[in-house]
């Protein structure tokens, strides 16, 4: 699976802001400023645990779920910026597979 390409055959990005997009690591501040690992981690087996057991709006109070639908707005957000950290990465790699050969 790999992100929609829009009109100009660029990647879509729903979640990223334009500053966001330029520095991908902003996108993980935030993650942690919203939770720590340990809480990050219980939010997810939380969700989990809810989905696969499809209680998820009896055993959760409305707080609960907003949490867990905030976790997965910030979730989305982590997948983009991990997208665009990993092609610059590709990209520099090639430049620089490119930039040896012809040396």
């Amino acid at each position: 699976m790999s992100l929609q390409n829009d009109a100009t055959g660029n990647p879509s990005f729903h979640a990223l802001s334009k500053k966001e997009i330029a520095d991908p690591y902003l996108v993980i501040d935030e993650l942690f400023d919203f939770a720590d690992l340990a809480d990050a981690r219980e939010l997810l087996w939380d969700w989990l645990k809810t989905t696969v057991t499809g209680n998820y709006h009896k055993t959760l109070s409305a707080t609960e779920r907003s949490t867990i639908l905030t976790l997965y707005e910030k979730m989305e957000k982590l997948l983009e910026a991990a997208y665009v950290l990993q092609e610059c990465r590709v990209s520099k790699t090639r430049y620089t597979l490119r930039h040896k050969k012809s040396q």
